[in-house]
Order: C-alpha cells, then sequence, then structure tokens
C-alpha cells in the first residue's frame, strides 16, 4: 500500500503569480482604445510683423528705419543735380516718421510700401509723381515713368524738363538798333578795311568742329570794349569758348571779350577759339563786323 499519491501539488510562488500579471497588462496593452483625438483640419493665422517707421532720408532714394536698417530702394536712380532737391524734399514729406513694410531685394536694396490705407509702392508713386527717375530697363517703373513725363509733372517740367543738370540762363537779349533806325536787319553797313579776321578750322569730329579766329586791329588806334558778329552759313551752333564770352541768336554769333576793359590795340590782335556743333555740312562763314566796321577776311 502506497502512502502518498504520484501527483504533486502545484505551487504559486511570487514569481508565478507576477507573470501573469504582466501577460495580461501586456495583453491590454495592444488592445485598441477608442481614439478621443480631433481629426478635423486645423487653421493657423500668421499675422504680419509690425510696420517700422522711417528715420531719415538720406539722398532720396535711401532711406534710415527705426530698426537700423539702411539701404537703397530699388528701381530708383540716382537724383541729378536739377531735381534731386526736389526729389528729397518729396521723399521727406512722404516718408519720414510714417510706418512702412519692407522686404528685402538684396544686401543693399529693399522694397518699401506705405503702411498706410493706400499700401503704396513708394518708388512707383515717386515716379509717377516726377518726383524720381527709374532706374535704367526697369519694367515695373517703365509706364509710371512716360505718364509722369508726358504730364511734365515735376523732374519732367520746368526748369529741369528731364535733365539732371540745371539748364544754363538764357543769354541777354540782342542790342536795340541805334535811335531812328527803321531797318531790323543784321546785314554789316559799308565795308570798312580797319580790321581783318582769319577764320581758320582746326580739327573736325562727327558732329562737330574746333574753331580758330585771328581777329586783327589795322588802325592806328586801340579798340577797347571789342565786340564781334557775324553768322553761321550752315547750322551750326557754338558749345565752348575761350578767350571770348559768345551769345547765340539762331544763326547769328555775338562774341565779347571776357574783360569788361579788353581792347585790341593799334595795329595788335586776339586769337579767339571755340568748340561748335553741326548736323549738316560746315561751312565757314566769310563776312565779320567788329565793333560796328565790317573786316575783310583772311
Amino acid at each position: 500500500m502506497r502512502l502518498f499519491d504520484h501527483h504533486r501539488p502545484i505551487l504559486y510562488t511570487p514569481v508565478a503569480v507576477l507573470l501573469v500579471a504582466t501577460a495580461c497588462a501586456t495583453s491590454s496593452a495592444h488592445t485598441p482604445a477608442a481614439s478621443t483625438v480631433s481629426t478635423s483640419p486645423q487653421h493657423v493665422t500668421v499675422l504680419p510683423p509690425p510696420p517700422e517707421t522711417v528715420e531719415d532720408v538720406v539722398d532720396a532714394r535711401t532711406v534710415v528705419l527705426s530698426n537700423g536698417v539702411k539701404a537703397r530702394l530699388l528701381g530708383l536712380a540716382a537724383p541729378g543735380e536739377c531735381w534731386s532737391a526736389g526729389a528729397l524734399k518729396f521723399a521727406k514729406e512722404t516718408l519720414i516718421g510714417k510706418p512702412v513694410r519692407y522686404s528685402r531685394a538684396s544686401e543693399s536694396a529693399i522694397t518699401l510700401r506705405l503702411a498706410n490705407d493706400t499700401n503704396s509702392d513708394y518708388a512707383t508713386l515717386a515716379v509717377s509723381r516726377g518726383a524720381a527717375r527709374a532706374e535704367k530697363d526697369d519694367p515695373v517703373l517703365t509706364e509710371p515713368e512716360q505718364t509722369a513725363a508726358k504730364a511734365g509733372l515735376g523732374l519732367w517740367g520746368p526748369p529741369c524738363k528731364g535733365q539732371d543738370t540745371t539748364p544754363t540762363a538764357a543769354p541777354p537779349p540782342p542790342p536795340p538798333p541805334p535811335a531812328g533806325s527803321t531797318t531790323t536787319t543784321t546785314t554789316p553797313p559799308a565795308e570798312k578795311k580797319g580790321c581783318a579776321v582769319t577764320y581758320r578750322v582746326a580739327k573736325e569730329w562727327p558732329g562737330g568742329f574746333h574753331a580758330e579766329l585771328v581777329v586783327r586791329n589795322n588802325t592806328d588806334k586801340p579798340i577797347s570794349q571789342w565786340k564781334l558778329f557775324w553768322k553761321f552759313p550752315s547750322g551750326q551752333h557754338i558749345r565752348e569758348t575761350w578767350g571770348m564770352t559768345a551769345y547765340q541768336y539762331g544763326d547769328g554769333v555775338l562774341a565779347l571779350s571776357q574783360d569788361p576793359n579788353g581792347s585790341i590795340s593799334a595795329g595788335g590782335q586776339v586769337s579767339l577759339r571755340f568748340n561748335a556743333a553741326t548736323t549738316g555740312p560746315n561751312v565757314a562763314p566769310t563776312a565779320f563786323m567788329l565793333s560796328g566796321v565790317t573786316c575783310s577776311a583772311g
């Protein structure tokens, strides 16, 4: 007779219990739970940065902003001497102290928009008012510039007329005819051989030439405050002079001594030179009058 059965009782140790609990937890972790996260798209509002303020305008196309940026305005040409003051005045009145937004076009250039109701691009505004000129071949500013030029606005009106340099003052009017004279012709009076003029073209180039005149006093008295008059026969126009001051009225030229008390001594001579432009044949003048006396040529 057997005192004990062959089957051993099963003992549940603490380790065994822990393994079973871990298995159950792992099993439940892989069981998908109901999702509580919404899959609908979310809308994000991106606000623009606050505008900057223009602290200074340097030369009508260079600005200093409140954040320290100093840059050139893209598309605007350097202001010319004739219209630079007007361009600077317009830029200061339009920009200084005003809120603006800008975009970098390069390391040294920006585009600038007024941060007001109009939201205007400043370069377009300035060019359309004739307060600035567009850089060469700028496709954006070509049409506003043409419109301003056609209307004669700003730099396209007087006195600049679209030129960068200030026009020189108009020459004084020609002297009035003698009292009692009824003729308006500039034909020289009867020839007197008290003087002689030699005219020589020293150099020519396409559209222009350099000429020299030698004016001789053939009398025995000095000629004070001399005046030399002649006419160009083929549309020449004097551009620069040496030894004289010249005024041109159509084809007529009046040359004066640069010295108010200048004179040609008895039997002496003076040498005069000038550059002139021509659009056709350069025909030399043949008649000269010195202080009211007709001179011989050569």
